[in-house]
């Protein structure tokens, strides 16, 4: 079973873009000259292309493949790519793929760089477009977190030292990490337990206000595992508890487990019949 990578790719790459494109028929084509990202699970799954423009970058040729679609693997490839490169991101899309782009982060926007201005005008004489963009958040921090489970569906939280709240294992990205390589290396830094991503599968991406970091928003990347085995806080835990759930959320829990994850590992479980499987 393979995971899900997010790569840039080098101009000499863009044949393997292209290649993508064409398996799955579609008309889409890589430019040269520009940035290449796809997504991979061993073969390419999702490529885009970005193209500098004054200020930031101009996102196309999105593509995800047919098999590997109603994923999320979409708003995984927009994120890593956004809080990578740091720079403001623009795109063009139906009016119908607003909401799916929202949930990447992606806003409505007026405000376009002049070359973009002028492309969207012409385009929109014969087609129904829309400009949504993401701007780079320095207030923003991107980690990684996983929903283990023991053999009783008991959810393991964790208060680091000199913190009140519990929150879920997991931490920051560090600099060229995938959400699965921040997670795995944050297990065996906080509880001595060594995880491979073929334990995970993703439970989504959620925003809130950070727990510990007044001032700052923190975007999640949450996974959900099976932990049938002993841990031990470590490195800047102070305490760890198994909690007794579905039910009430303790206010001691961080507003995103407590308001956003919580309730959509709730959900999943409610779908699926069960919440243990990897």
């Amino acid at each position: 079973m393979h995971t899900l990578s997010i790569q840039r790719l080098r101009a000499e790459q863009q044949p393997l873009v292209n290649g993508f494109y064409k398996s799955h028929k579609s008309p889409t084509r890589a430019p040269k000259g520009i940035e290449y990202w796809i997504a991979r699970k061993g073969e390419i799954v999702a490529a885009c292309c970005l193209t500098a423009v004054p200020g930031g970058f101009w996102l196309t040729g999105l593509f995800v493949a047919p098999g590997e679609r109603m994923q999320g693997i979409a708003s995984v490839l927009l994120r890593e790519l956004s809080s990578r490169i740091q720079a403001p991101v623009w795109l063009f899309c139906h009016p119908s793929l607003q909401p799916m782009y929202e949930k990447a982060g992606l806003t409505p926007c007026d405000e376009l760089p002049q070359s973009l201005t002028e492309r969207l005008t012409r385009y929109q004489r014969s087609k129904s477009l829309i400009a949504m963009s993401k701007a780079p958040n320095m207030n923003t921090l991107n980690i990684a977190s996983a929903c283990l489970l023991d053999s009783d569906n008991r959810l393991l939280i964790v208060r680091k030292r000199g913190t009140q709240l519990f929150m879920l294992p997991g931490g920051k990205a560090e600099q060229g990490e995938t959400p699965l390589q921040t997670l795995t290396r944050e297990l065996m830094e906080e509880l001595g337990v060594q995880m491979t991503p073929e334990d995970f599968r993703l439970l989504g991406h959620f925003q809130a206000e950070a727990a510990n970091e007044p001032g700052f928003t923190v975007q999640a990347t949450v996974f959900v595992a099976r932990l049938d085995m002993p841990v031990a806080a470590q490195a800047e835990l102070e305490e760890l508890e198994w909690l007794e759930w579905p039910g009430s959320a303790p206010e001691r829990l961080a507003p995103l487990l407590r308001n956003n994850v919580l309730p959509a590992l709730l959900e999943e479980m409610q779908k699926t019949g069960h919440g243990t499987s990897a």
